[in-house]
């Protein structure tokens, strides 16, 4: 996770919404971690061997557009239903254990 994205809540990625700081973090956090892959990539390769990459991308400069964005923030709902789903499956357990604590006592 790139640092200084605190403020991207309810988000697991860029979204339309998000505030441009988020983008930029992204990008630098992106280049640095494709430069790093690269690097020890290079390490490994036999002489005269090939690497292929396979990239997610987009047709617009705009990262906000639904080009590349829209596949993450529907995860993005994906995973914050599923997580709201758990928490209340997780409160209505945690009830019902207090209730079945009680009555044995």
């Amino acid at each position: 996770m790139p640092e200084g994205i605190s403020d991207n809540k309810g988000n697991i990625y860029m979204a339309k919404a998000s505030p441009p700081n988020v983008f930029k973090a992204y990008l630098e956090q992106f280049q640095k971690d494709f430069s790093l892959f690269l690097s020890l990539r290079s390490e490994e390769i036999i002489q005269g061997g090939r690497v292929v990459l396979t990239f997610l991308g987009r047709s617009i400069d705009d990262p906000r557009s639904k080009d590349c964005c829209l596949l993450w923030e529907l995860l993005a709902k994906s995973l914050l239903d599923l997580a709201a789903k758990v928490s209340l499956f997780s409160f209505k357990l945690s009830k019902l254990l207090a209730l079945l604590v009680m009555e044995i006592n």
